[in-house]
């Protein structure tokens, strides 16, 4: 039986961190009049160990932002947690206040966008301004529907009755 054993080709030399695909150079390019609505942007030159791509700068906040590509991006914030796990946690490493906003913009292949604001309990999603979203109500039963047409009890116009 033999033993194979790996030896590194350079020993000195330690491999960082380095993640799947190219760096996101067109979504920068169509992410720039969003965040320059925002406010002041300073891009990062690209390196190892790299935690956000820009930061916004505006009198009460500076907003600290890392692109991530996705092929979906209608996805729940749990899923986003898992996918974009080390992107994440890169942002989780700047300290968590009101004068500093950690975000994770997600991009499709066609570059529609998503924001979410990298909370310590977990993820809340923005819009464009940077304002929070209201959680989505779920969708209405059919039942409810069917009243609002006039169209409960078979279809005869009188409304059902409501279980309490």
């Amino acid at each position: 039986m033999q033993n194979f054993s790996y030896v590194p080709v350079q020993p000195d030399i330690r491999r960082s961190g380095v993640t799947r695909g190219r760096h996101p150079v067109r979504a920068l390019e169509e992410v720039d009049p969003i965040a320059k609505k925002r406010g002041l942007i300073q891009y990062y030159e690209r390196g190892p160990g790299m935690l956000a791509d820009f930061s916004i700068s505006v009198p009460s906040c500076l907003v600290l932002v890392k692109i991530k590509r996705m092929r979906y991006i209608r996805c729940t914030p749990q899923w986003l947690d898992r996918e974009a796990y080390n992107e994440l946690a890169g942002l989780r490493m700047y300290p968590s206040s009101t004068e500093i906003s950690r975000e994770l913009w997600i991009c499709s292949p066609d570059y529609c966008w998503r924001f979410f604001k990298v909370c310590d309990t977990g993820l809340c999603e923005l819009d464009r301004d940077g304002t929070i979203l209201l959680q989505k109500t779920p969708c209405p039963k059919k039942e409810v529907i069917r009243e609002k047409e006039g169209q409960g009890a078979a279809g005869t116009g009188q409304k059902e009755p409501v279980p309490d």
